[in-house]
């Protein structure tokens, strides 16, 4: 073994080495015994020249996050309030053909109200799984996770761990179970540790009611639900940081990813996916 590799193995990330190195004696055979014509660049190379891009690539991304929450705030809005005024006028109905004042006031105020306030949130749930969907089956979110590799890596998390912390914004229990594909011990227990402050569906209710009422509709009320979901992220870096030097000294382990090609998302896979994740929060 070399002097400068020694150097590097006792300075760097072994593995990352490894892989490194590896690569570089692929790519020189491939060279010298492949001969290929002029490659043209690709849709999925355009689009990866713009997402991932290390300046811009961040970035774009936080966009697109306040884009999901916009779309899930925007869109969701005209059913919560088709859902409420159902249901305000099914309590009623109730309260004026039922004889008996005790179960009218039961069947008014506590079955139609207490299921109308339940299932008034359920279009914003199902919106933001919609969103994630489309942005998991085009092929991005991968992109995501290698954007926020370098950056994740400084603040003392694994590249594999973004998944993970994107299931845990709809339940953090798959979340969790997702941390499963972290090779390291301390990679995997600093991201189970810091997965309950990711805003899990069960949450963006609250979220909503209290946006709603501060901010009313719009962009306003969008906006403050992005930032609340960018604090529970920006708690989740702190403390990621401190276990890392306290609990969990070391550095992260190397982050291998292969990237699929875009695809254009079918209505019908989204659809499904939309409502694989969501009967979870019906179940709950």
């Amino acid at each position: 073994m070399s002097a400068a590799l020694s150097d590097e193995l006792s300075d760097g990330d072994t593995e990352a080495l490894i892989a490194e190195r590896r690569y570089e004696i692929i790519s020189k055979i491939v060279s010298e015994v492949v001969r290929e014509k002029r490659r043209e660049w690709t849709k999925t190379d355009l689009f990866d020249h713009v997402f991932l891009h290390k300046v811009l690539g961040i970035p774009i991304f936080l966009a697109l996050l306040w884009a999901v929450f916009q779309f899930t705030f925007t869109f969701s809005e005209p059913f919560m309030v088709m859902i409420e005024i159902f249901f305000e006028w099914l309590g009623t109905v109730a309260a004026q053909n039922i004889g008996n004042e005790m179960i009218a006031s039961f069947v008014s105020d506590g079955v139609c109200n207490g299921l109308g306030s339940v299932l008034v949130f359920v279009p914003p749930i199902f919106s933001l799984f919609f969103a994630l969907a489309v942005l998991e089956d085009s092929g991005y979110l991968a992109r995501a996770a290698f954007v926020m590799d370098r950056l994740m890596y400084r603040m003392g998390l694994h590249g594999r761990s973004f998944i993970p912390l994107m299931c845990g914004f709809g339940c953090n229990i798959p979340g969790i179970m997702a941390t499963r594909s972290i090779e390291s011990e301390k990679d995997r227990m600093i991201t189970i540790l810091v997965n309950p402050l990711m805003s899990c569906g069960a949450r963006l209710p609250v979220y909503v009611l209290i946006s709603g009422v501060i901010f009313g509709g719009g962009y306003a009320a969008g906006t403050a639900i992005f930032c609340i979901y960018v604090l529970g992220i920006a708690l989740a870096v702190i403390m990621a940081l401190i276990f890392r030097r306290t609990i969990f000294r070391g550095k992260p382990s190397a982050f291998v990813l292969e990237l699929p090609r875009y695809i254009m998302p079918t209505v019908r896979s989204t659809l499904i996916h939309t409502w694989e994740r969501g009967k979870y929060f019906l179940m709950k």
